[in-house]
């Protein structure tokens, strides 16, 4: 695929606030959360309105995407394989128009009333602007597992999801409206590329802290491996909210960044919900994506997301949720 690496845009949204979905359930009655997502993490993005049964979503914030400035972006169900099962959502209003890519995921499911919610939504550009953020947010209160000798550390696995800075523009895929073959190279849009992965989450419920791992780190259009990352330690406060720093991981198991420091490379935060707390969702925002310029980015960004179940409940990966408790 050409790549067409767009500058970043570091501002925000305003104070980070983020007005989720309709006040209250419609099935349970349970109130929407209300949190304050923080701007390191919300970046453009000041609200998400995501109807997993009805699969529709409306993006607030993500500016010159699609009329009006709430846009509700399509459906693209096909291609949530290509982003790690996160349900796509895309927008672009003509062909010399901003195309903009939206990945959410609620957890236990569609079909059902979800307790946490998160997402991201991404523009590459063209105008030397990369328009980004993301949110999160829960149904009900926050209930955490009781602590006792055998209960309190909880473990979460599953997959993750990122859009990048990096342009693609491959008329072929179907994604991107094709503009006439004369317009000129700085008037085409592109779309984000994906990155995708696994995380996992450690959450002592006992000590209020919280912290992970994304490995398995792929960038999608070339096949290249990126290098893992750590969710650093963090405290997770009396809403069951957390935020942190994020770092590479010193310990690799791709051997081409074996040794490399561990380079603190952005933030995260996220929320948990469900009875026992039985779901986490989040966002992660990153300065940089592949360590020390390994593949040749410069001034590289991602925002990525993700939704995962309790060890130990059908929603989570075996493989690793083999290993704990």
């Amino acid at each position: 695929f050409p790549l067409a690496v767009m500058l970043a845009l570091a501002g925000c949204s305003g104070d980070g606030t983020n007005p989720f979905t309709e006040d209250s359930d419609p099935d349970t009655g349970e109130e929407t959360t209300e949190i304050t997502v923080p701007a390191e993490v919300a970046g453009n993005v000041s609200a998400m309105r995501y109807n997993a049964t009805a699969q529709t979503l409306t993006v607030t914030g993500v500016s010159l995407d699609k009329v009006p400035f709430q846009a509700v972006y399509t459906r693209e169900a096909a291609r949530d394989a290509d982003y790690g099962g996160y349900q796509v959502f895309m927008a672009q209003d003509d062909a010399l128009d901003r195309h903009a890519t939206a990945l959410v995921l609620q957890s236990d499911g569609t079909a059902v009333t979800g307790r946490v919610r998160a997402g991201v939504a991404a523009s590459p550009g063209p105008r030397n602007r990369y328009l980004a953020g993301g949110y999160f947010e829960r149904d009900g209160d926050f209930d955490p597992p009781a602590v006792n000798a055998t209960s309190g550390m909880v473990s979460y696995a599953g997959r993750y999801a990122g859009l990048t800075n990096a342009g693609l523009r491959n008329y072929g895929e179907g994604i991107l409206i094709v503009p006439d073959p004369s317009t000129p190279e700085e008037l085409r849009p592109a779309r984000s590329a994906q990155t995708t992965g696994d995380v996992f989450i450690n959450a002592d419920f006992a000590d209020n802290q919280v912290e992970g791992n994304i490995y398995n780190r792929l960038f999608v259009p070339t096949n290249d491996a990126l290098r893992s990352i750590v969710l650093v330690a963090s405290e997770i406060d009396a809403n069951g909210t957390f935020a942190g720093r994020v770092e590479y991981d010193l310990r690799q198991s791709n051997g081409a960044y074996a040794g490399l420091d561990d380079t603190e490379i952005g933030n995260y935060a996220g929320i948990f919900g469900g009875r026992d707390a039985s779901a986490v969702g989040g966002v992660v925002a990153l300065d940089q994506f592949d360590g020390e310029d390994a593949l040749g980015y410069e001034t590289e960004r991602e925002y990525g997301v993700f939704v995962l179940e309790k060890c130990g409940t059908a929603g989570a990966s075996a493989s690793v949720c083999n290993d704990v408790k």
